[in-house]
């Protein structure tokens, strides 16, 4: 427990200073405007009157993120390994890929709600989107940059197909792969919330934008801040997750 709070002492205290600055700038000095910016005294029961609410939004919004998220990563992965082992397929489908990846998927929702037949199931795609293209791109880069001496060796021990792929191209690439993985698991998250606030009926996304609607800032602020831990959350299990996976490498 010591040893956990020692490495963790530096934000500690950041948290503990942001806190303190918020709650001088709000309820002691008054230097923030008290309409958009509540302090902690309204911002705190606000939190505990809603917390059920808010629970119920962290399982529905899971209900979009995981099943999304999944799937641009075997997707994002597998096509990405793909492209990144064929030269001729690389070069030919390089350009395809930066021009798709440039649209930003929120421009694709009105699209997606006219195609999908429900909000759940474009949202669902709306997420997908965003979160595919990193992968892909970092899967692609990842794969085409592995050291040669690498494959040479494998061919050397006559090292082949499915074997050769597990054991030693996702390995090599594996820490490149993973730090795409983490840049889509933000911006999916990102997206998420997006796609809520435009078609749901619950989740973390529509409460703020459904407490939005009425002005009530002190309970988007506490919605912002209940996304706020989550996110720290689902990052801190995505990164233990990581160290396990990337246990060889220097850092671990």
């Amino acid at each position: 427990m010591k040893r956990f709070i020692a490495d963790r002492l530096g934000m500690i205290v950041i948290f503990i200073g942001i806190i303190v600055s918020y709650e001088l700038a709000t309820d002691i000095f008054g230097i923030l405007d008290p309409f958009l910016f509540p302090g902690l005294s309204k911002i705190l029961p606000g939190y505990i009157s809603h917390f059920d609410k808010l629970s119920k939004g962290f399982v529905s919004s899971l209900g979009l993120l995981i099943p999304a998220y999944f799937m641009a990563s075997v997707s994002g992965i597998s096509i990405g390994v793909l492209i990144g082992l064929k030269r001729l397929l690389r070069k030919n489908i390089t350009p395809y890929i930066n021009a798709f990846s440039a649209v930003p998927a929120t421009l694709m929702t009105p699209f997606a709600i006219h195609i999908f037949p429900s909000f759940r199931s474009a949202s669902i795609f709306i997420i997908f989107l965003g979160a595919f293209w990193p992968i892909l791109g970092t899967t692609v880069n990842a794969t085409m940059t592995i050291d040669k001496r690498y494959l040479e060796n494998a061919a050397t021990l006559e090292i082949k197909g499915v074997e050769k792929l597990f054991r030693i191209i996702l390995p090599a690439a594996s820490p490149t792969i993973l730090s795409g993985c983490a840049v889509a698991l933000k911006f999916s998250f990102v997206l998420l919330t997006v796609a809520e606030m435009f078609g749901a009926t619950s989740g973390m996304g529509y409460f703020v934008q459904y407490y939005s609607d009425f002005a009530r800032f002190d309970l988007v602020m506490v919605g912002f801040i209940f996304m706020g831990v989550v996110l720290v959350g689902i990052m801190g299990l995505f990164d233990i997750v990581k160290s396990r996976i990337l246990r060889w490498t220097i850092n671990n």
